[in-house]
């Protein structure tokens, strides 16, 4: 895991400006740097070193000079690939896992893509093509981050690896903004700069010529559904998820889990345990008192029943709120997940004993976790017959006043189905944004999320409305929420996160799956909850999930009301003449006195104007 960075310019304060580039990123890369010039080209480096320690230096460049390659993340079959190239006469001079990329790119150009198995984003130059090539894994594990301006590319793990890059625009993307209020993130490919983008998950990027081109190598794929009954689908899913678990325990460094008390978590530590034939370091994060639900009893029973060595902080709610002061650092854009608070305490808390941990992530997105899936497709029933075409309760739907057309069902029956599931959070409906926005915000706003979410359950192979479900999460949702609050919070720290659950191969086949092996009525990860009884206690399998939730509405009303009164007041957000403040006022008063419950409202706009104060302190909305 590792910090990159670069640029291909001709404008010659790039040079200059690289390793002020590469130190912003000095976090996701404790151990070393390393810089690589030719002529317009720059690539910068920040190693944690995982794999190969005394070896891999980087930027890693060929023997003739040709190829240099920037890589942060793991390539999990790099030993299978390099014996390949090796036995077709290419010659490795270190042990480590980048190296594949430079002779993977020579045997077989950009279509080494397809037989990657890993995390990665990586950005590769060739000097006899004149190309600068970036790739960003499967599920966007790995961030990238570019920006293609006047001829030149700047590119980073981060985006404030890409504030010293000399004339880049730093205009707001109001879209971006909108986006952010609704959902809590920004979704790919959008930044909150108008001129820097996120590559998305499974893309790549080309300059070559004076041109760019950008495509996509991957995308899950939900057909032809298998044809084995559930008991070989049991057996199957027990050794393929072993088997992505098993590659990613390369690390010549420490290595641990961590555990929630829950069944995806819990199923791979148990797996880790099982096939390393070791105790694990295992680690969770626990609350005292009653404000915060906690899952450290839980995570305790898992940890004694996999024989791990288990590791416990144990703080008071109130003791995660320091952590707020570095949001914005960490997360350089506005991120308003909650959940980042004690996953960031966590990551740090695991860094003292390991460099390397793996996380349950991705679990609700293969096998169907979250409630909202069933309650969605029993919604569907009714809203398929609503919502049909030359139905009048759809264009009746469409006729309401935005406070009633915001029901979920109505909402669902007033729009196609393509449009009907966008993503988990909903802070700022799309429908209430005269309530709440400017005109001026809202005439410049265009974007919904449904649009993002629409061209993906578009694209979907699949026919049946709970695949189109999971695919919408697993595209949208997981890589530019949950994948991006788990890297930034651990890399925060140089804490490597590996997530065996999106291994690209683990989830085609997942996707494969008939969807009744996931959800069954009211019950959800059917099948994995049956694998998981092999591994756990009855009683971890069979609890409800829950999850890090901080007191906010608790929060916001006390501990945080000073702090957010200043940041939402006259002299803060309130001036920037994004939400109207009346509407602002309203929400505060309501809230303060426990008229209404708007934490998650008040949260988004908080974290908001922190970023602002931050990175762009005198931004103002013409």
């Amino acid at each position: 895991m590792c910090g990159i960075t670069g640029y291909f310019s001709d404008d010659p304060r790039a040079r200059a400006a690289l390793p002020l580039m590469t130190a912003a990123l000095a976090h996701r890369g404790p151990d070393d740097d390393g810089f690589f010039f030719d002529g317009a080209v720059g690539l910068g480096f920040r190693r944690l070193s995982v794999i190969d320690i005394a070896g891999s230096h980087q930027p890693l460049v060929s023997v003739d000079g040709g190829i240099a390659v920037v890589f942060n993340g793991e390539i999990y079959n790099f030993r299978a690939l390099r014996r390949e190239l090796a036995a077709a006469g290419h010659v490795f001079v270190t042990q480590g896992d980048g190296e594949v990329l430079i002779h993977g790119w020579k045997a077989w150009g950009s279509r080494m893509l397809d037989r990657l198995t890993g995390m990665f984003a990586f950005a590769l130059w060739d000097r006899d093509r004149r190309e600068l090539f970036l790739a960003r894994d499967h599920f966007g594990v790995k961030p990238l981050y570019y920006a293609w301006h006047d001829g030149a590319l700047a590119f980073g793990s981060e985006l404030k690896a890409l504030r010293p890059f000399p004339g880049l625009p730093h205009a707001i993307d109001v879209d971006a903004l909108a986006l952010y209020l609704e959902c809590q993130y920004i979704p790919a490919p959008r930044s909150i700069y108008r001129a820097i983008r996120k590559l998305p998950a499974g893309h790549w990027l080309s300059v070559k010529d004076g041109a760019l081109a950008t495509g996509e190598f991957w995308r899950p794929s939900y057909a032809p559904k298998h044809e084995f009954p559930e008991s070989i689908a049991l057996e199957q899913l027990d050794a393929r998820l072993a088997r992505s678990v098993e590659s990613m325990l390369v690390a010549d460094v420490p290595l641990g889990a961590f555990v929630s008390g829950g069944v995806d978590s819990g199923v791979v530590a148990a797996l880790a345990t099982r096939i390393s034939g070791r105790a694990l370091d295992t680690f969770n994060l626990g609350f005292t008192g009653v404000d915060v639900g906690s899952e450290h009893a839980e995570a305790d029973r898992v940890a004694r029943h996999i024989g791990s060595r288990h590791h416990c902080l144990m703080l008071a709610p109130e003791e995660v709120l320091p952590a707020l002061d570095r949001w914005v650092d960490v997360f350089d854009e506005p991120f308003g997940d909650q959940a980042a608070l004690p996953t960031m305490l966590l990551a740090q808390f695991a860094r003292r004993e390991v460099t390397v941990v793996l996380t349950g992530e991705g679990a609700d997105e293969v096998f169907g976790g979250y409630s909202n899936y069933s309650k969605r497709l029993r919604e569907e029933r009714l809203t398929r017959v609503l919502g049909a075409r030359g139905s009048p309760f759809a264009w009746l739907a469409r006729k309401l006043p935005p406070r009633l057309a915001r029901d979920r069902i109505l909402k669902a029956a007033a729009v196609p189905r393509s449009r009907r599931y966008a993503t988990i959070p909903n802070i700022f409906d799309s429908l209430l944004r005269a309530e709440y926005f400017t005109p001026a915000f809202a005439a410049a706003a265009h974007a919904r999320i449904a649009d993002h979410a629409e061209a993906i359950y578009d694209t979907c192979d699949s026919p049946d409305y709970l695949d189109r479900l999971l695919d919408v999460d697993a595209r949208l949702w997981l890589p530019d929420d949950l994948l991006a609050k788990v890297d930034r919070a651990t890399m925060a720290f140089s804490l490597e996160a590996r997530v065996p659950y999106l291994d690209h191969e683990f989830y085609g086949w997942c996707a494969r799956l008939d969807p009744s092996l996931k959800v069954r009525g009211n019950e959800r990860k059917h099948l994995l909850k049956s694998l998981a009884s092999r591994y756990l206690p009855r009683d971890i399998v069979h609890r409800e999930k829950q999850g890090f939730m901080m007191p906010l509405e608790r929060w916001l009303a006390h501990e945080l009301k000073d702090d957010m009164a200043h940041a939402l007041g006259p002299q803060g957000l309130a001036r920037r003449g994004l939400i109207r403040p009346e509407a602002i006022a309203r929400l505060v008063a309501e809230h303060s006195v426990g008229r209404k419950n708007h934490a998650m409202r008040l949260w988004v706009l908080l974290i908001l104007e922190r970023w602002f104060a931050r990175y762009e302190p005198d931004f103002e909305l013409p």
